[in-house]
């Protein structure tokens, strides 16, 4: 082996060695500006107005439907009799079989409220 294809033979690799190191070199520039991009990018999505409306519209849907189940056990607690009154539903509703005035269904409608302050 001669003494100029081995100086030739360093020379080239030094010289790719060095190309290499430059192109590593712009790699690493890449995937940090890339990565900034990111993080920059996961931020903005987390930060979203949308997400916000979204646990908004949770937290109102959560509470109207408490607001509903309070509703439906109010109810619930109602009879309607076969007058199509309505009373509480502790109270006993009145006898159809007895022929009551007006006055006397309104009396009896009063003492039921009296009864059942709700």
């Amino acid at each position: 082996m001669n003494t100029f294809n081995f100086n030739s033979d360093i020379e080239s690799l030094i010289s790719r060695l060095k190309q290499l190191e430059a192109e590593n070199s712009i790699w690493k520039e890449n995937t940090l500006m890339l990565q900034r991009s990111l993080d920059e990018l996961k931020q903005e999505f987390r930060d979203r107005e949308e997400l916000q409306q979204v646990q908004t519209m949770q937290q109102t849907i959560l509470q109207l439907s408490a607001q509903v189940a309070e509703l439906q056990e109010s109810l619930s607690q109602l009879s309607v009799g076969d007058n199509g009154f309505i009373y509480p539903g502790n109270n006993q509703i009145i006898n159809q079989e007895e022929d009551l005035e007006d006055d006397e269904m309104v009396s009896h409608l009063l003492d039921l409220m009296e009864e059942d302050p709700e």
